[in-house]
């Protein structure tokens, strides 16, 4: 089955947070509060200029450059190794560290005043785990759905000498129909001999995907095992 790594990325996390304090506030304040709020946005939207831009930039969201929680925006491409497992990968300059710590089992990366996210996530699986079928059943899915418009491709990823020197895997790469209009990624997810799951993901806006796509695959192709 294929998995997906976009349940931690950025754009998804402020929606999820945006919900939960909608549905909060909701159940705490009731009818009268809603009022409130609807006052308000009515005396808000009276002091808006009479005309709006033809379209809200789609970055403006994302704008954490100035973050001081996150860290630095990188002036030169930095290589980060994670110790834990034993691989490195290259994040290009422009970028920061959005989320997670080094040698975790999460990392995020983002490209401020962008909707570009780099995503890694892994997981052990049990040692009886059919890593092999896995990721057959996973690339025949995936062709399948090139089909039906959800995939422009799907292709075998591996790298080094399995089981124990390498990892088994496929990549994909969405299309905006299979992002359902919100983001295309390009997504790597591969098994190592200790039967760990990587999940490698990269994502942009689909008005902003094929200017991405070559630093997003970039990304992706810097990752090494270095067992």
């Amino acid at each position: 089955m294929r998995k997906s790594a976009w349940t931690l990325s950025a754009p998804v996390l402020f929606g999820l947070c945006v919900l939960l304090i909608a549905s909060s506030a909701l159940a705490q304040w009731g009818a009268i509060q809603s009022g409130v709020d609807a006052a308000r946005r009515a005396k808000e939207a009276e002091q808006k200029p009479a005309t709006a831009p033809a379209t809200q930039d789609p970055n403006a969201p994302f704008n954490f450059a100035d973050d001081p929680k996150t860290g630095p925006v990188f002036s030169t491409p930095q290589t980060f190794k994670n110790a834990e497992r034993n691989f490195t990968f290259t994040i290009p300059a422009g970028w920061k560290r959005t989320g997670g710590a080094p040698n975790s089992s999460a990392e995020n990366f983002g490209k401020p005043g962008t909707t570009w996210f780099f995503n890694i996530h892994y997981t052990q699986m049990v040692p009886s785990f059919p890593a092999k079928s896995s990721v057959d059943a996973s690339l025949k899915t995936a062709k399948e759905e090139i089909t039906i418009g959800k995939l422009m491709s799907a292709k075998r990823r591996d790298q080094g000498t399995p089981p124990k020197k390498g990892v088994i895997g496929w990549e994909i790469v969405e299309t905006r129909k299979g992002g359902g209009g919100m983001h295309q990624r390009i997504i790597w997810q591969c098994y190592d001999g200790d039967n760990y799951y990587y999940n490698f993901g990269v994502v942009a806006h689909p008005d902003q995907f094929d200017r991405a796509r070559a630093e997003l695959q970039g990304i992706l192709d810097s990752i090494k095992f270095v067992r």
